[in-house]
């Protein structure tokens, strides 16, 4: 926290000092800073350009209008920088709006707007700022939200990572100090991460073996374009998902001029670089690289702390290559490297806990690249091809030193996933009112786990898991979207899905309804079955305990999920929306200790530590689980300067184990209430900075824990709970409030960006229940770090 608080005394003071010095060089220059606004406009079904659009774009009364081109292209000059609002009209489509759109110097300001098509007039007469908001995928009927990278920069909290961006969206609690996010009940590591229409590895510094998130995130908004968020009615064409769903995209660097962006902050020196390949060409390079600045610090001899810090780098690229009768090719990819060493001090006399005497080596390396192609056949096909690698390694070793600094080994694991993907879809449209999307997932993966513990029982090291092998899993999916009348859109599909390991199959009919009861009333229904693989340790683990068998549990089959969710939402005025949905989600086949005794269910684990401990059995699938809630938001979206989004949800979320009883979750905190603003002002002399302050107010009931049997844990020397009073305890309400500032210097052909985010202000110590701590021996509170702070310097030319 020392290091921390004198990074941002530092950063501030030069910051600010660049700041006067951009002041004051703009004061000879009374002339309104402007950039370009350029795009392409699609047909959302067709994926083919729209000529002769009309994009219309509103500035302080001033208004500037152009159409598009042969290619579907726009180019709109000298737009002054700030916030505007654009819309883009054509006779037989939905107006599109973007009324939050911020137009900043030192880099062209690039938009890709798709538009559907729409025969009736609802919207004509009014246009509401929240249809930009919409999901992506037409075929998303209900529990769906479309973000910009924007956004997730402006909300307090967010360190630039959509899953703390989504913190603030109904149905979603934060899951721990980590950007784990828990979806209406469900377990942190049932969220699914596509990229570019395809499943990647868990996109996170430091996540542990099958979580979802992780300490730090890798994405870069810098290369992010506009992306889905899902919270559950899934469409036909998501499989391995059963509860929230990151459906991420890239943007294409521009293909006109080549632009730099350079950051420094707590978080990272990064750079990003962008532009044709060549002069003239259409195709184009997009690329972000990170490292971590704590590294740096230590690298030319500043202390940065007694333990070990985390050191990690990561990339993001898209490269992009249309051609003339091929289609558009286009490489991306996402990685990252991490490691965190901790050397035990060689003197025993300052060791004060027991992980005092240890040395811990920890690495987490992950990425995943893909292929994908898009060949439009005609105005009324087009085709998706992408294949894509993906590895995920996770290691810990640990030895105990005795008081001559003899090591010992304590712990060892090495996780090593691999994945080879393939996704290909085709989209055709049949007529006006009816569009067919179809297509085949398969996925080759490899795997090499070990895990070796020490086991107090035994005296002795203990192996969890050894497996080495492969499997796979194949997906097909068939939907049909139909236009029943001007107001009712119906979608219908079926998703089928092969498990090689343990040869099961499941064929999942879903269902999606959208009534525009009026031009400002929208009721939205979705249901569906679906079904999610669990981390592959859990099929191989072997028993804990002394005396117990090592069968592993390669039979099981996934999880699966039956889920209805209903939706009502109405604009209250053009920038104003109330939204309300309630859900009901029935888990079946769900993986529970063979083990009556056991009340064991991996609805209530977010990761594979369990595998780890003396009470671990093997599995099998006859679990059950039910989650079900209601939700309410009343959002404004961001104009005349301000904005706001207030959201709560009320859920229960239960469990049953083998012996029939039911058990609340440890997710099951029952209601989170979230109030997001933020207000921003025009400032210097010539109005063309930027200065903005925004909040979030996060309350939630406390998560469930059990009792903990004290003296078993101490002679096992590890947490053993009272298996008949699971998650019968509460921890105290979890109540955090995110602060964030900004400051963007607007000049010509260069922008700066400041940024002061700070994650728990108030510095409270939220906690999760009692807890052992093996290190002192004790039970004691489990608590959440405190006050966060980074901040951030951007430079976009």
């Amino acid at each position: 926290m020392k290091l921390t608080s004198i990074l941002i005394i530092a950063m501030a003071t030069q910051a600010t000092q660049s700041l006067a010095q951009v002041q004051d060089s703009t004061k000879t220059n009374r002339r309104m800073v402007t950039e370009t606004v350029k795009g392409t406009v699609l047909d959302k079904n067709t994926r083919l350009p729209l000529i002769g659009a009309t994009i219309i774009l509103s500035s302080d009364g001033d208004t500037k209008s152009v159409s598009t081109d042969q290619q579907g292209v726009f180019r709109l000059m000298q737009v002054p920088v700030g916030r505007q609002v654009l819309r883009v009209r054509m006779a037989g489509y939905r107006q599109e709006e973007l009324s939050e759109l911020l137009i900043t110097s030192g880099r062209e300001n690039i938009l890709n707007i798709e538009m559907e098509p729409q025969a009736n007039t609802l919207n004509e007469a009014v246009v509401y700022a929240n249809t930009g908001k919409q999901p992506l995928n037409q075929m998303a009927m209900t529990s769906g939200r479309s973000f910009s990278p924007e956004e997730t920069n402006r909300y307090a909290g967010a360190f630039f990572d959509p899953a703390r961006m989504a913190q603030s969206f109904p149905g979603v609690v934060a899951g721990g100090d980590d950007n784990e996010i828990i979806v209406r009940g469900n377990s942190p590591k049932s969220l699914q991460w596509r990229l570019e229409g395809i499943e990647i590895v868990n996109p996170n510094h430091f996540g542990a073996e099958g979580a979802a998130g992780g300490g730090i995130s890798m994405l870069n908004t810098m290369v992010l374009g506009k992306s889905d968020f899902y919270t559950g009615g899934l469409a036909a064409e998501y499989n391995n998902a059963i509860s929230g769903v990151f459906d991420l995209k890239f943007r294409k660097g521009n293909t006109d001029k080549r632009e730099y962006t350079f950051n420094v902050g707590v978080l990272g020196v990064g750079a990003t670089l962008e532009g044709p390949f060549k002069k003239g060409s259409d195709a184009s390079y997009l690329i972000s690289y990170r490292y971590s600045s704590l590294s740096l610090l230590e690298k030319i001899g500043v202390k940065v702390s007694d333990t070990g810090i985390p050191k990690y780098q990561d990339l993001s690229f898209n490269f992009v290559f249309p051609t003339k009768k091929a289609g558009t090719f286009s490489l991306f990819g996402i990685g990252g490297l991490g490691k965190i060493n901790e050397t035990a001090k060689r003197n025993f006399h300052e060791w004060e806990e027991r992980t005092d005497a240890q040395d811990m080596n920890l690495g987490f390396n992950a990425g995943s690249a893909g292929l994908k192609h898009q060949y439009i056949a005609n105005d009324r096909l087009y085709f998706n091809n992408i294949i894509s690698a993906s590895i995920s390694r996770n290691s810990n070793k640990t030895d105990t030193l005795t008081q001559d600094y003899v090591a010992s080994l304590y712990h060892k694991d090495k996780f090593t996933n691999t994945a080879i993907r393939y996704a290909g879809s085709l989209n055709y449209r049949a007529n006006s009112k009816n569009t067919i999307r179809a297509g085949i997932n398969a996925s080759l993966l490899r795997y090499d786990l070990y895990a070796l513990t020490y086991d107090t029982e035994l005296a002795a090291l203990k192996e969890r898991v050894n497996e080495k092998g492969n499997t796979s899993t194949y997906d097909a999916f068939a939907q049909l979207k139909t236009e029943l009348s001007d107001r009712l859109t119906l979608n219908t599909g079926v998703h089928a899905n092969y498990f090689a390991l343990s040869k099961s199959w499941t064929a999942e009919p879903r269902l999606g309804l959208n009534w525009k009861v009026a031009a400002d009333q929208t009721i939205s229904f979705g249901t569906g079955l679906y079904n999610r693989l669990e981390p592959l340790s859990y099929y191989f683990a072997k028993s804990g305990g002394t005396g117990q068998n090592t069968t592993d549990n390669t039979a099981l089959s996934p999880t699966k999920s039956a889920q209805a969710v209903m939706g009502y939402e109405k604009n209250l005025s053009r920038t104003l929306r109330f939204k309300t949905e309630v859900y009901y989600q029935h888990l079946y086949n769900v993986p529970v200790s063979s083990d009556p005794d056991m009340n064991f269910s991996l609805l209530n684990v977010s990761d594979i530590s369990a595998i780890g401990t003396s009470t671990y059995r093997q599995l099998v699938n006859k679990g059950t689980g039910r989650n079900y809630g209601v939700e309410l938001t009343v959002e404004k979206s961001l104009s005349k300067g301000y904005y706001f989004m207030a959201t709560t949800s009320v859920f229960d979320s239960k469990f049953k184990a083998l012996n029939g009883k039911e058990y609340n979750t440890t997710f099951n905190t029952r209601y989170v209430g979230n109030l997001l603003l933020g207000k921003e002002w025009t400032v210097g002399k010539n109005k063309n900075n930027l200065f903005g302050m925004n909040a979030k107010l996060i309350y939630a009931g406390g998560r469930k824990y059990s009792p903990v049997l004290e003296d078993e844990s101490l002679r096992l020397d590890e947490e053993i709970i009272d298996q008949s009073r699971i998650n019968t305890l509460t921890a105290d309400p979890y109540i955090r409030l995110d602060f964030s500032s900004s400051y963007r210097i607007n000049r010509k052909k260069v922008s700066h960006l400041i940024i002061l985010d700070i994650q728990n202000i108030l510095n409270r110590e939220n906690t999760v229940g009692m807890h052992y701590n093996f290190s002192k021996r004790i039970i004691e509170p489990q608590k959440w770090t405190g006050i966060i702070p980074t901040i951030n310097y951007r430079i976009e030319f």
